[in-house]
């Protein structure tokens, strides 16, 4: 359950395409790399678009490297799901409420948030997501009344849910050596994402969680196409597992091609400085892990 939990969160779930957009390398001295990328792609008489994949944890340079991408471009297309009841707006970290599970994890393991690094407050960046009560009336449709992992993904992105405390309480109270350990772990298996998560997730939440909301991206970028004075660049930021589908549809839908690619690390982490107790937790982890 932690696993797929984990990549879900972090990196979200989409199907296998040419160009990857997440990678881990391992390096020579041991040390295990994670990186996402962010692809160019053109087509005559139409906007420049960067896909820039985003890690909702990562290093400070990582977020330093992406916002220079993304101020670089005309306009900015960006995820943030709003909350319930709440229109959709600028995603940002309210220092008063419960910490969301993201930033539990980021501080537990030595990462930062998005949501505190990235500065989404220009005037060019529109927020192309779709609303919660969108996302739960697709999961409605499509669950013909049974639980998806859609529902306990969204229960764990509510901070003050039983199962997101309950989560943050053993991530905040574990050890240096479980916290390491949990790190290496994320760090090396993250790549992976596109194996482990289709064979553990429903249609449902796949089609919740990506389709739907890549469409959503779709529809905003054929806007900018047809508007009356559409930009000549254009970034779009969202979870690296998103942009494989949104690739996709560009290059057979609208005659996009890719034509270069920049790798950003978002994250690091040595197996090697790991002691006995961190040793046997990623075991455990791996495991769990074991076949994907």
């Amino acid at each position: 359950m932690i696993t797929t939990l984990l990549a879900s969160l972090l990196l979200r779930q989409t199907i296998p395409q040419p160009w990857l957009f997440v990678r881990t390398i391992e390096r020579t001295d041991g040390v295990a790399v994670s990186q996402t990328a962010s692809v160019k792609l053109t087509c005559l008489g139409k906007p420049d678009i960067w896909l820039i994949g985003a890690a909702h944890i990562g290093l400070k340079q990582f977020y330093a490297d992406v916002q220079a991408l993304l101020d670089a471009q005309d306009v900015v297309l960006f995820e943030g799901v709003s909350s319930k009841n709440r229109p959709m707006k600028t995603p940002k970290v309210d220092p008063k409420a419960p910490k969301m599970i993201y930033q539990v994890l980021s501080d537990a393991i030595g990462l930062d948030f998005q949501l505190v690094d990235i500065h989404y407050d220009r005037p060019n960046w529109i927020n192309s997501d779709l609303s919660m009560q969108q996302l739960e009336a697709i999961n409605k449709k499509g669950n013909h009344g049974k639980a998806t992992d859609f529902n306990t993904i969204e229960t764990m992105l509510d901070p003050n849910s039983d199962q997101s405390k309950m989560f943050g309480q053993f991530i905040t109270s574990a050890s240096p050596s479980i916290r390491n350990a949990l790190k290496v772990f994320l760090v090396e298996k993250l790549a992976k994402v596109d194996t482990i998560l289709p064979a553990m997730s429903d249609p449902t939440t796949l089609n919740v969680l990506i389709t739907a909301r890549n469409k959503s991206v779709v529809d905003n970028l054929d806007k900018l196409f047809n508007s009356p004075n559409p930009p000549k660049s254009v970034g779009v930021f969202y979870g690296a597992a998103h942009m494989r589908g949104i690739e996709k549809t560009l290059m057979t839908q609208f005659g996009y091609n890719p034509v270069e690619q920049r790798w950003l690390t978002f994250a690091k982490a040595d197996r090697h400085k790991l002691d006995a107790a961190g040793r046997q937790f990623l075991d455990m982890l791996e495991k769990m892990a074991k076949g994907f």
